[in-house]
């Protein structure tokens, strides 16, 4: 009798045990360990006794075997949360509920009372229920029969069973395992993205690097102002900037869409046609001289101050820098390009700008209007009517705080660092041509 045989003849008597009981069993002695090395703990340390221990170190990178096991553990369980998600059958079965548990009187919407709300519940499984709280019921508006609408019931059924599918799959790329994405993270989230989206069918594989970039740099550029180098999770589930990304799952949409969509192919190619043209010596990087001819109007001085506090090779600017400095002007009025354009004005790092620093950065802005041949304007009315915008807290200092709080900080800066900018705030109730103030600049 060989081995096998043997083996067979002894297992034939004993009761064989289910998937489920032996995972049960597992956790039951995995509890257990958690128990004793807790009180092997209190041994080791009286204090444990009264303050738990709430601090662990995160697993350091000489230690493969921990870091495989915790990342092992965090992908079981994304899918095992993965698994409890509601699919489409489930939210069919849930609607077909729904239309047949209504109540009268008819007043031409669909609604359900309490009673049947629990009705509906019980006939659900086990992973619907957290839909069916008490607490969720009375956050539904009701009638003064105290009952709620069906259709603004479901919707947000849906879309808490959106919300969750989306924070699982961008967990998973989570490689810290510790709640954000880091720059690689992302960029593998989007690249992996791309082919999903039917507005993305047309990209090229070439500038499919370039498009991942620009697409990365706005994620980052709001939702990490203080460049720490990660995203938190939460922060991407909550920002209208993850909600803008998913319209690329659309399968038609208006060209006027897609040029307001940062994330559209129009767009991604729009600014990087724009890089590609400003690098006149197409070394692939820019220089002040090329940058400034971003726009006609960009002092020299605020264009040097660019380049010293923002990430340069050798005094060159590169692409993602650019998209950075993009995002910075075309969205003046969030607080993440005011942020931007604060450390160019912040010259002395103190936290607040008072006239000295106002007097340097529009004493440029006059230059180049003179160099228009628009005279007349004086730095004491500009500083002013500057004052006077921002509202400041200090007699003669404007904070960060000031600009955002004042509601015009867009306008303040523009005056600053574009001359094009400020001359059109000028002479806004002048009623001058549009096509006539864009020629006066073409040349610049």
């Amino acid at each position: 009798m060989n081995w096998v045989e043997c083996l067979r003849k002894f297992l034939e008597n004993k009761p064989r045990k289910t998937a489920l009981e032996n995972d049960r069993e597992a956790d039951i002695a995995f509890l257990k360990l958690l128990e004793e090395e807790k009180e092997l703990e209190k041994q080791r340390n009286e204090s444990y006794k009264k303050i738990p221990r709430f601090y662990f170190k995160k697993p350091q990178i000489e230690n493969p075997i921990y870091l495989k096991l915790r990342q092992e553990a965090r992908t079981r369980f994304l899918h095992n949360k993965s698994a409890e998600i509601l699919d489409k059958e489930d939210l069919e079965k849930l609607w077909y509920l729904l239309k047949n548990n209504t109540s009268f009187p008819d007043d031409g919407s669909e609604r359900m009372n309490y009673d049947q709300f629990c009705q509906v519940a019980n006939k659900l499984h086990p992973k619907y229920r957290q839909f069916f709280q008490p607490s969720v019921f009375l956050k539904c508006d009701r009638d003064e029969y105290g009952r709620i609408e069906i259709v603004p019931f479901f919707h947000y059924i849906v879309r808490k069973v959106n919300l969750h599918q989306t924070r699982i799959q961008i967990s998973l790329y989570d490689s810290a395992g510790y709640g954000y994405l880091k720059e690689k993270d992302l960029e593998n989230f989007i690249y992996e993205l791309i082919p999903s989206f039917p507005q993305l069918s047309q990209l090229q594989e070439n500038f499919c690097p370039f498009y991942v970039i620009s697409a990365v740099r706005k994620f980052f550029f709001f939702l990490d102002p203080k460049r720490t180098g990660k995203i938190w999770i939460k922060d991407m589930l909550t920002s209208p900037i993850l909600a803008e990304l998913y319209e690329l799952r659309q399968d038609t949409w208006a060209q006027e869409e897609a040029n307001q969509n940062w994330f559209s192919i129009a767009s991604s190619l729009r600014v990087y046609d724009h890089y590609l043209k400003l690098d006149l010596d197409r070394n692939g990087m820019l220089r002040k001289q090329e940058l400034s001819k971003y726009s006609g109007g960009l002092t020299a001085i605020f264009v040097d101050r660019l380049f010293e506090e923002y990430q340069t090779f050798e005094g060159e600017m590169d692409y993602k820098t650019f998209l950075d400095f993009v995002l910075a002007m075309e969205n003046k009025k969030s607080v993440q390009s005011i942020q931007y354009f604060w450390r160019i004005f912040d010259v002395y790092k103190r936290g607040a700008i008072d006239t000295f620093i106002i007097n340097m950065f529009f004493r440029s802005v006059i230059q180049k209007l003179e160099s228009k041949d628009k005279m007349g304007f004086k730095v004491d009315d500009i500083k002013d009517e500057i004052w006077d915008m921002a509202k400041p807290k200090l007699p003669y200092a404007i904070t960060l705080e000031d600009l955002i709080s004042c509601g015009q900080g867009d306008t303040i800066m523009s005056m600053l660092i574009d001359a094009k900018a400020f001359y059109e705030y000028d002479q806004r109730e002048s009623g001058i041509d549009p096509d006539e103030m864009e020629e006066l600049w073409e040349d610049s």
